[in-house]
């Protein structure tokens, strides 16, 4: 059952939510005893509904029913038709409590009837208070601009119910706040198509229009975040980082923390991508304060933990910017909010990465060389880091091509990824580097030609006190 739609919907409740569903099924589906019995055997294996195959199709159906003649293409039918009723009961438990839970959203679906219903008295006066509470109120994320939206559009129908020549000027308040809305919403999606075209190696095609002023400080917040990210994506320079920088830092608390994540993550992909092409120490430095903010209000944590790929990236980006201080310090302070059975490999993974950039290669091959990754970026990230420490310790050659040709096997089996073909090509570099049979220009014209590739700058260090046999 792990593809179906109704696990999968299950699998992100919380406990509370649980509980809720199971009362909800028990009080309006109280017949539908299939349905309740199929969900309880569920919930036993609730929250990371393992073994995989005690939820198989056929296993839950025999240890649900118990069938006397077992078939399976009637268990297989049954099961899934019962998933189906549980998945819409379960979407409209989930929109009943959205709304329970939203008074702008009750709001909004109660004038929606009025309005229907032709109900001018009523519709009139909570049109009014809706569009007064919600103009006043800043919001923290995108989605908070449709009740405002709503609230605008029913101002507007109820005065034009009521002579609406005499309203013309608070009329043109309401559609303003509407253009306000959609500004947020736009500049939003303005950014992302910015990011699609910059790494399609595309230029934008045309310059973002220049907003009207906002009447509501959560959604001037937004807009001028929104506004510096795209300045910065389509020029990149540093007047625009600078303010987006300022502007999250002031405002980061009143910004909902999954697009404050949104955020940061499209301007590091953004520096990320510069720092591919040109190896600019200025986009590992803007990355870097950018984690400072991320970690500052915790957008990289998941359930409270920080995944180790986070840990790891926020390490390496600080020794790019030469903060190995507060790389250290990062290391000792936060490697206990790693998940605990990613936590021990991830510490010596980033403190690699530390002593590789400290010139301590020796360290390096002390904390990898025993250790194997199951994740493939990190092992893609160790691999690397050997890679290099051998070269910089003049290791035995076969040791290097030996390490080059299993890093090369196993990229070329990887889903070609920018990463994974940045990393190829630093491979078939470092080769050539190694075997000494090419000469210095023919290296140096393939680090030039390559789209994308891993350590350029520390690959034309080496090139530059090369010399063939």
């Amino acid at each position: 059952m792990q593809k179906v739609k109704f696990l999968a919907l299950l699998k992100k409740l919380n406990q509370q939510e649980l509980e809720g569903f199971h009362k909800y099924l028990k009080q309006n589906h109280p017949r539908e005893k299939i349905a309740l019995r199929v969900f309880e055997y569920l919930i036993r294996f609730y929250p990371n509904f393992e073994p995989k195959e005690k939820l198989r199709l056929e296993y839950a159906f025999q240890k649900i029913f118990k069938p006397d003649i077992y078939r399976e293409d009637y268990a297989q039918k049954k099961m899934l038709n019962t998933a189906s009723d549980l998945y819409k009961w379960l979407k409209n438990f989930l929109i009943t409590s959205k709304a329970q839970h939203n008074p702008q959203i009750q709001q909004s679906i109660w004038l929606s009837i009025l309005l229907e219903r032709g109900m001018k008295d009523e519709f009139s006066r909570k049109s009014e208070t809706f569009y007064h509470q919600t103009r006043n109120a800043p919001f923290n994320t995108p989605s908070d601009a449709l009740p405002n939206w709503m609230a605008s559009y029913f101002q507007r129908e109820h005065l034009g119910w009521d002579k609406p020549l005499i309203h013309t000027n608070i009329i043109e308040q309401c559609a303003e706040t509407m253009a306000d809305c959609w500004e947020v919403l736009r500049l939003k999606m303005a950014c992302e198509m910015s990011l699609m075209k910059k790494f399609a190696d595309h230029a934008p095609t045309q310059q973002t229009m220049q907003p009207t002023d906002f009447q509501q400080l959560g959604q001037s917040i937004l807009k001028d975040i929104y506004e510096s990210l795209l300045q910065l994506i389509n020029s990149g320079e540093d007047m625009h980082f600078a303010r987006l920088e300022s502007l999250l830092i002031q405002n980061g608390q009143e910004i909902d923390p999954k697009e404050l994540e949104w955020v940061i993550r499209s301007a590091y992909n953004f520096m990320a991508e510069e720092s591919r092409h040109d190896q600019d120490p200025i986009q590992f430095e803007r990355m870097h304060r950018l984690d400072k903010i991320g970690l500052a209000y915790g957008v990289y944590l998941q359930g409270g933990y920080l995944p180790s790929s986070a840990f790891g990236n926020i390490v390496t980006v600080a020794c790019h910017a030469k903060d190995f201080e507060w790389a250290s310090g990062f290391i000792r302070d936060f490697s206990h909010i790693i998940v605990e059975k990613n936590r021990q490999k991830a510490i010596s993974l980033a403190r690699a990465v530390l002593a590789f950039e400290t010139g301590n290669f020796k360290e390096v091959l002390d904390l990898l060389e025993p250790l194997g990754f199951e994740d493939p970026l990190d092992t893609l990230r160790s691999k690397s880091l050997l890679l290099r420490s051998y070269y910089e310790l003049h290791s035995d050659e076969d040791i290097i091509l030996d390490t080059c040709a299993s890093l090369e096997n196993l990229l070329r089996r990887s889903p070609k990824k920018e990463a994974v073909k940045a990393l190829l090509a630093f491979v078939l570099v470092l080769k050539r580097l190694v075997v000494r049979k090419s000469s210095k220009q023919l290296i140096l014209d393939c680090i030039e030609k390559a789209p994308t590739l891993y350590s350029k700058k520390w690959l034309l260090e080496k090139t530059a006190h090369y010399k063939p046999w």
